[in-house]
Parts: structure tokens; C-alpha cells; sequence
């Protein structure tokens, strides 16, 4: 049976849109075709359709979705990261590396009649242009976030016991490379979360198997959870130990899950300030699970009580204004779509999916 895996290769950030797109599959890869085209030309529903006929062939896949749209997808990745068919557009522009010996490009604009486009050219241009001020607007209340959580951090990370907090992060990593061995591969980075029109989503459940050793770890902002996870970060690159890491769908500058395959162990922070993480385990059973907070001051934190309140409701306030935006700019999004999808022929499109299906599995079976 296929193996299935979800993330998210892009995200709505703190920083604006933020892509990992370069990680999907290595550079060097047998093959990458690059989708382009406008809104509405079926390269989501392409990509839905391949990974149906790849995975009842019992290709291994990962689904790359879309951080602006719940049903979307943005890539395609099948057999060990050899293989990948993704979406070029804006906001995450690829362009080939290695053209013809890696990469290809396919328009699907190649499939549409551009006089029934031309007759809509300004609610075209009108629709465009207010779905990139939504997300003006969704990345500056994004912003506003990121002040209140800076705040938020600020009165925990004055009541460190950094002596005690780098004790437990160096214990806590030496186990969590234990047995790992070296690898000539590169880390890759991803999101496993993300802010989205239906709220923040995560699929964490598809990433973790049941016989991995997990390392849970939580903790306010500014407890130290988020250097841990830059320490073993740091390490794996020291070490040459090949890792996945998953960043924050807020603050992509942090981590918030790290897999080492080699030694099937997994570090995750299941705070859940903003992905709940821990909900969506297909395990709950840790081990090791520390509680960064159990190092902090008390009675340092006490006169701050009111002001961590206020800027942890400032923090939630910004994050779900910014949610209500970027589903705003999928709903301009959606009826952009409209003025492009009478003009594909779908039918063309069907016969290039089976070409399509025949060159990926021809490939796979090379790996």
C-alpha cells in the first residue's frame, strides 16, 4: 500500500509569503515538471488526478497543499523526493534549474481560447488586484502579531534560568541523535502547518509513524522551547545527520517539529500557541516530554500578569483578523477563477494527464 504524507511548502507569514519551494525535491532529481498557467486552468485538479493513478500504482507520495486554499495543491512529490510536479505561479515562482535535464515546463495556458479571456480583461485586472490588497492587508495584522508576541515572550524570557534551560537542551539532544548516522544529504524544510482560509491546519498526523521515538516538548514564549529546536538544528548540520524541519506557520524564523528518518526519532513542540499539534497525533505516547515552563521564575512573571494577558489577546486578535483576509483573498480568489475556466479545454488537459502518468511511472520505476 502507497504511503501517504501532507505538508505545505508555502505559508502566509509574519514576513508575508514565505516558500520552501527549493526543499520540495533536491535539485538534482530525476525529474521536475513545472506547472503554469492563470487561476482556474486545472493545475490543482491535475495534480489531485496524477496522484490518484500514482498512488493506486503503489507509488509512495507527498502532497504539497496550498496555504491559501484548504482544497488546493501546490505540488506533487512521488518516490524517495525523485520525482515532482508542482505549481509555478505567483506567489511561489519556480523556474527551472537544470532545463531539460531536470526540470520541464508545461502552460496549461497552451490548452485555453485566449479570445474568451480578452473580453474580461478588467474584471480580471479589478479581481487581481483587490485579492493582493487581502493579503496586504491579512500579512499586516501578521505584523501586528508578531509585536504582541515579541511582548509576550519578552516577560517569560526574563524569568529564564538559562543555567538550567541549557542543561536539559544538551541532555534532551544527545539523546535525540542517538544512533543517528551521517548522510551526504542536506537538510530540508517545510511547513507541517499553516494559516489558511479555514483557520491554522496541520497534518502532523501523516508525518509521524506509530514506532517513532517522540520527543514532546512545550512551553510559553520565550521559555526556551525555541532554542532547543535551533540547537538540534545546528547539530544535525554539525554532525551531517539528515533532517526534516517543519517551521512555524507564524514565524517561519522557528521550528516547530524536527524528524531524523535514520533513527526514527521525532521532536515536536506541542505548546499549541498557535498549531494544536498535539490533537492530531496519531501517538501520544512520549519518550520524553518536558515542560519548559517548569524552569521559569514564578514570582518574576507575577507583576507582569495583566501585560502578558494584554499582549497575548493582541497576539490571538491579529492572528485570526489576518485568518478572516486571507479567506477573503480565496473568495476574490474563486470568482477570478470563473473568468478562466469556460475558456481550458478540460478534455486536452485529461489526454496530457495519462502522458503525464505514463513518464512519472516509466521514471519511478527507474528509482
Amino acid at each position: 500500500m502507497a504511503k501517504i504524507r501532507h505538508m505545505y511548502p508555502g505559508g502566509n507569514t509574519c514576513y508575508g509569503f514565505h516558500s520552501f519551494y527549493d526543499y520540495i525535491i533536491p535539485h538534482d532529481a530525476l525529474k521536475k515538471i513545472v506547472l503554469k498557467g492563470g487561476p482556474g486552468v486545472g493545475k490543482s485538479t491535475l495534480l489531485k488526478m496524477v496522484g490518484n493513478d500514482l498512488s493506486e500504482a503503489g507509488i509512495d507520495l507527498e502532497y504539497h497543499w496550498c496555504s491559501s486554499d484548504n482544497d488546493s495543491l501546490d505540488g506533487l512529490v512521488a518516490g524517495d523526493q525523485q520525482l515532482c510536479m508542482l505549481d509555478g505561479t505567483a506567489p511561489h515562482l519556480v523556474d527551472p534549474r537544470y532545463p531539460g535535464a531536470v526540470d520541464s515546463i508545461v502552460n496549461l495556458g497552451d490548452f485555453w481560447d485566449v479570445s474568451k479571456i480578452i473580453g474580461k480583461k478588467n474584471n480580471i485586472i479589478k479581481l487581481t488586484r483587490q485579492k493582493g490588497l487581502s493579503f496586504e492587508r491579512a500579512y499586516n495584522r501578521l505584523q501586528e502579531a508578531k509585536a504582541a508576541w515579541w511582548e509576550w515572550s519578552t516577560y517569560y524570557r526574563e524569568s529564564l534560568d538559562k543555567k538550567a534551560v541549557n542543561r536539559n537542551i544538551l541532555a534532551l539532544s544527545a539523546d535525540f541523535f542517538q544512533n543517528a548516522p551521517q548522510s551526504d544529504r542536506t537538510a530540508r524544510h517545510l511547513f507541517a502547518a499553516a494559516l489558511t482560509p479555514g483557520g491554522i491546519v496541520n497534518k502532523v498526523d501523516s508525518l509521524i509513524e506509530d514506532n517513532w521515538n517522540l520527543f514532546a516538548v512545550k512551553g510559553s514564549p520565550g521559555s526556551g522551547v525555541k532554542d532547543l529546536f535551533k540547537h538540534i538544528e545546528n547539530m544535525a548540520g554539525l554532525y551531517s545527520i539528515y533532517a526534516e524541519i517543519y517551521h512555524c506557520p507564524f514565524d517561519p524564523a522557528h521550528i516547530d517539529l524536527i524528524i531524523i528518518p535514520a533513527n526514527k526519532s521525532v521532536l515536536l513542540d506541542i505548546s499549541g500557541h498557535i498549531a494544536d499539534y498535539e490533537s492530531n497525533l496519531p501517538i501520544r505516547r512520549y519518550k520524553r516530554m518536558m515542560d519548559f515552563d517548569q524552569l521559569l521564575n514564578e514570582s518574576a512573571i507575577s507583576p507582569y500578569r495583566h501585560k502578558l494577558a494584554a499582549s497575548q489577546e493582541r497576539f490571538q486578535n491579529g492572528l485570526q483578523e489576518a485568518i478572516a483576509f486571507i479567506r477573503n483573498a480565496k473568495e476574490i480568489h474563486h470568482e477570478l477563477e470563473a473568468n478562466y475556466v469556460d475558456a481550458m479545454d478540460f478534455i486536452k488537459v485529461a489526454e496530457f494527464r495519462k502522458e503525464l502518468v505514463k513518464t512519472f511511472l516509466a521514471e519511478a520505476n527507474k528509482q
